[in-house]
């Protein structure tokens, strides 16, 4: 994180603070809160956190049908989190 976003935004190159369009301190907020957010986020290796979704079609409608992770605990799962619209 920090060679992304520095504490001293002097250290960012000219053409990326220019990018960003923010002022000093509104660098200092964004960067607090993704901080703050990564503090939050798992490591690399961390068991996953749990969760429940509901499954689609092939055809994307709803189910009913519900997957959950725990489900599948000391199986190989794979994750694509992402918008395909």
């Amino acid at each position: 994180m920090s060679e992304f976003l520095p504490e001293d935004p002097a250290q960012l190159p000219p053409e990326r603070w220019a990018r960003m369009g923010l002022s000093v301190s509104e660098y200092h907020e964004v960067r607090a809160k993704k901080l703050a957010r990564e503090a939050r986020a798992p490591s690399v290796g961390d068991v996953a956190p749990d969760f429940e979704v509901e499954r689609l079609s092939p055809d994307r409608s709803r189910t009913g049908e519900m997957f959950r992770l725990s489900a599948t605990r000391g199986r190989p799962v794979g994750l694509i989190f992402g918008s395909y619209t």
